[in-house]
């Protein structure tokens, strides 16, 4: 299942989608680390990654 985290802070850009939970927490916790000089709370964490259903493929015509 995708998941997706948007970054909270301020004017932050950042976003991440991956597949992997374990991806999106480590690539969170080092933007978190690099760009805002802190650390994320694992509960803030957990609370703002999102399970997103990913969007079905459109059919193709076999004509």
């Amino acid at each position: 299942m995708p998941y997706r985290y948007e970054c909270r802070e301020g004017p932050c850009q950042f976003l991440v989608r991956s597949s992997s939970a374990d991806e999106v927490e480590r690539l969170v916790r080092a933007h978190v680390r690099m760009v805002h000089h802190g650390r994320i709370d694992p509960a803030d964490l957990e609370r703002w990654m999102e399970r997103i259903e990913p969007v079905p493929a459109p059919e193709t015509a076999n004509n």
